[in-house]
């Protein structure tokens, strides 16, 4: 029985961790707008809405409208969504009857908004620029006068407060109350994850966010904070399970697939990545991230030319150490040691306490020649806690010391 189950994991968890569908014109309509090109995503959706009259897609349009200062034709859009999906587009029409100076038509979108499954939290609504203009029309003090917040979520708002302002402490001492008196108060659970994880306490964040997402299953934020947690553990297959969970609740968001791309790389799945990142370039062709990927991703598969081209790419659009390094290993891998070393340098003038950095520049030096330029750097190397630079040491510079 027991082999049993795991044959059908076997099988089953490819399909759990790969599976997924990905339309590119729709992902592609969400990135534009995202990168502000309105005009653009409008085009789009009259294709795509003839297709699928989806509640989101009729969302992004209306918000398009309303970046593009179309006011009255965005509020049309929102009253026919209210029609497919009532009250979806609430928090928008806040926004609207704001700026078309309406305010009985605002403290009426404010109050559907605030008794909707789509309800903003207090943090959104007192502190985000995006509804500023609450405070001119005194809906701060409607929402704070009734019964839309409990206690609890007033105290949680006062906690948010205090981690923006890394005052982790008194945040923990009025999330450990409010847990105490009220264990199933899952924002409670969440806000100790991310409390947790500036105290560098990853398992008792752990602990806490499973907490969160046990009272609640659907909060996509609890899946930010649980997939964060689990990359720094490297416990990358459980990160990419949640990472399947959080598109199925966030559909059109195209940075979970980027991060689903990396934790694939991470977790050594080298061609998923590869065909995953290839996706989503030909959405956004000159996201360094994504190319920077995609050249990790040819470099595990000794793709050494594509992997360049990805790189280079990359560094006209930005530049970090993390791309220095993967150049210089390419250069490095291709017998470019001249090159490597270069690239090994500049990530050093951004971080000179990397011991890893300093045992691969020692060794593109050797390789050049320079056994004394070498030593040298593995000198350093074994410094900043390099292994490979004790073995280096050892072998080629006669048992050098720092």
């Amino acid at each position: 029985m027991n082999k049993l189950f795991l044959i059908i994991g076997l099988i089953i968890f490819p399909l759990i961790v790969f599976g997924q569908s990905f339309n590119k014109n729709e992902l592609k309509a969400f990135a534009d707008y995202e990168n502000e090109k309105y005009s653009d995503v409008l085009d789009s959706l009259d294709y795509l809405l003839q297709a699928n009259q989806k509640p989101e897609l009729y969302l992004l349009k209306a918000q398009c409208l309303y970046e593009l200062k179309k006011y009255s034709d965005a509020m049309d859009i929102c009253v026919k969504l209210d029609r497919i999906k009532p009250r979806f587009s609430s928090s928008l029409k806040l926004k609207l009857n704001m700026e078309l100076n309406n305010t009985e038509n605002a403290q009426l979108a404010l109050n559907e908004n605030l008794n909707s499954t789509y309800k903003l939290s207090l943090n959104e609504l007192l502190n985000s620029e995006e509804f500023s203009g609450i405070y001119a029309i005194n809906l701060d003090q409607m929402a704070l006068s009734g019964d839309y917040f409990s206690q609890t979520e007033k105290q949680l708002y006062q906690v948010e407060r205090l981690i923006d302002k890394s005052h982790f402490s008194q945040a923990l001492f009025i999330i450990d109350e409010i847990i105490n008196r009220k264990w199933d108060t899952p924002d409670a659970h969440y806000f100790k994850s991310i409390v947790l994880v500036h105290e560098n306490d990853l398992r008792g964040a752990k602990n806490a966010i499973n907490s969160a997402i046990i009272l609640k299953k659907s909060k996509a934020k609890y899946y930010i904070q649980r997939i964060h947690i689990l990359s720094e553990l490297e416990e990358y297959d459980l990160a990419l399970t949640d990472v399947n969970k959080l598109i199925r609740i966030e559909t059109y968001n195209i940075d979970h697939y980027i991060q689903k791309a990396d934790l694939l790389f991470k977790a050594n799945y080298f061609d998923e990545a590869q065909e995953l990142t290839s996706k989503i370039l030909e959405i956004l062709p000159n996201n360094p991230n994504l190319l920077y990927l995609s050249s990790k991703s040819n470099y595990k598969n000794s793709n050494y030319l594509e992997a360049l081209l990805d790189i280079n790419r990359a560094f006209e659009f930005k530049t970090s150490k993390e791309f220095y390094e993967l150049r210089g290993d390419i250069y490095s891998a291709t017998g470019t040691y001249k090159y490597a070393v270069q690239d090994y340098s500049m990530y050093l003038d951004i971080d000179p306490r990397s011991g890893e950095i300093y045992a691969k520049k020692g060794l593109a030096r050797f390789n050049l020649g320079d056994k004394k330029g070498a030593c040298s750097d593995w000198v350093k190397a074994k410094r900043y806690g390099s292994y490979d630079a004790v073995v280096f040491l050892e072998k080629y510079c006669n048992n050098q010391n720092p």
